[in-house]
């Protein structure tokens, strides 16, 4: 690989360097983490195209090493259910209605059936996370 040789710019500061030093381990990460989905031997780093972005980009840490990506929110949205869909739905509605936190009274009211309320609870609340999530994400 070619280096550049010749005097900085004016406009050249070591924030460009630390910035490109960032993207290069972010993608490195990413690299590793392809060959692993691969089936190479490579350490499964948990690392996502959104962990990739957002360590390139500085606003995630890249993480050290072999350490996996921590992602403390992966169970609130991995699992998706089709038989879950109805509550998922029903939460994301309610989401974009109502301002408050989530009312677990008025939502089982609304429902319906108690029994059932307490077998969806969790959908409920899920799809709910979601919509909240999608609301306050900048575009």
């Amino acid at each position: 690989m070619k280096t550049y040789t010749g005097s900085r710019p004016s406009w050249y500061t070591d924030e460009d360097d630390t910035s490109w030093s960032q993207v290069k381990a972010a993608f490195r990460r990413d690299w590793e983490q392809t060959k692993h989905d691969f089936g190479a031997n490579a350490p499964d780093l948990d690392q996502q195209v959104g962990d990739t972005i957002s360590q390139a980009t500085g606003s995630s840490p890249v993480p050290p090493e072999n350490m996996k990506t921590p992602h403390p929110n992966k169970d609130r949205f991995e699992t998706y259910r089709d038989e879950e869909e109805p509550a998922y739905r029903y939460g994301y509605a309610a989401s974009r209605h109502f301002d408050t936190d989530f009312d677990e009274e008025t939502l089982s009211k609304d429902w319906g059936d108690r029994a059932d309320w307490e077998s969806h609870r969790d959908a409920v609340r899920r799809g709910w996370a979601y919509g909240k999530t999608l609301r306050s994400s900048p575009d």
